[in-house]
């Protein structure tokens, strides 16, 4: 199967089925999905008891290959099946692969491969072969669209809910980084069942989420973009300073920053095209939860500073990927130039 035919759920569909294929490739830039995917192939092709004889994991970055085959050879002990995981896989050198070449081309029964990788050339043999023979799976970033749905799977992995509001605050606060998520989810899960103790499920309401959801995120990067939107240059210059002393990444602002602006101008077109609540919040792409401030932001703004500010995050973005002048010069200079 091409990798683009396997999603996550299917994945572990397959497993729960008892279906099993002796080749899984993993690979993406999405790190915690992969990860995720991984421990679905451990979970159901090797039990809890039987992994110190079953199950071996390896790390491309500095491994044996030759103990990577001879785990792979290896026969499975009173089980059925063994598993080896190769993490970081495309670290390992051609000639390393030459060694896992045999089992990649003819697999050995009772025997499976994972490997996990953040990027692949599929012009090799190797990454060929297992992504023709073997169960590919592309871990992607998701899109904002798609993490309603992932906040709804990981919920239930921390046994907490989230109505469409609370789900909504959730990803504005934290975020589309899988990982944020689910850290995140596993801190309201544990404030709301301290709280509602009786109940196996408990609920986590919009307040629930401001109130657990990571304060750094909630009081720097969201009020910086908040900032900016609003033209306040005093304001986004201090939050500026306190994202960048906390280490924040100075393209994943630009990025953020982007994201904003750019739904500020969606917001605009639906304001003048008489939308307000549901309907607003609809073209805007963003809950209800939020609408009304972006709507407030929206009505500072004209289309010509829109396109003023999407011009000076593109020169900022690429000046901060190209110069050598420190980062902070930039994003100074950018808030300079659109606020106020």
């Amino acid at each position: 199967m091409a990798a683009s035919e396997w999603t996550y759920n299917r994945l572990t569909q397959t497993l729960k089925k008892g279906e099993f294929a002796p080749l899984y490739c993993l690979f993406g830039e999405e790190s915690f999905l992969a990860d995720r995917a991984c421990h679905e192939v451990v979970d159901a092709l090797v039990p809890e008891g039987m992994r110190d004889f079953n199950l071996s994991i390896f790390d491309g970055a500095d491994c044996d290959v030759a103990r990577v085959r001879d785990a792979i050879e290896t026969l499975p002990m009173m089980s059925p099946n063994r598993v080896v995981v190769v993490q970081n896989a495309h670290q390992l050198k051609d000639k390393e692969w030459e060694l896992l070449q045999p089992f990649i081309d003819k697999p050995l029964q009772g025997s499976v491969l994972v490997c996990v990788a953040n990027k692949i050339d599929k012009r090799k043999r190797h990454w060929k072969k297992l992504l023709e023979a073997g169960v590919a799976l592309e871990c992607k970033r998701p899109y904002d669209n798609q993490i309603p749905e992932w906040i709804d799977f990981l919920s239930k992995r921390h046994s907490v809910k989230f109505g469409e509001e609370a789900a909504a605050a959730l990803q504005q606060v934290v975020g589309s980084n899988l990982s944020d998520l689910d850290g995140e989810i596993r801190k309201i899960a544990i404030y709301c069942g301290g709280q509602k103790r009786e109940k196996k499920v408990v609920e986590a309401s919009a307040d629930d989420v401001m109130k657990v959801a990571s304060r750094v995120k909630l009081e720097t990067v969201f009020d910086f973009a908040d900032a900016v939107g609003r033209n306040d240059r005093a304001r986004a210059l201090y939050c500026l300073a306190n994202l960048l002393d906390q280490g924040q990444n100075e393209i994943g602002i630009i990025a953020l920053v982007a994201r904003h602006v750019r739904i500020l101008r969606a917001t605009m077109e639906g304001l003048r095209e008489g939308l307000s609540g549901q309907r607003l919040a609809a073209r805007a792409g963003v809950s209800p939860f939020f609408v009304r401030d972006y709507a407030e932001q929206a009505r500072l703004w004209s289309m010509s500073k829109v396109d003023h500010t999407l011009e000076a995050l593109y020169d900022t973005d690429k000046a901060l990927k190209t110069s050598p002048i420190v980062s902070h010069i930039w994003l100074e200079n950018f808030i300079v130039r659109v606020c106020g």
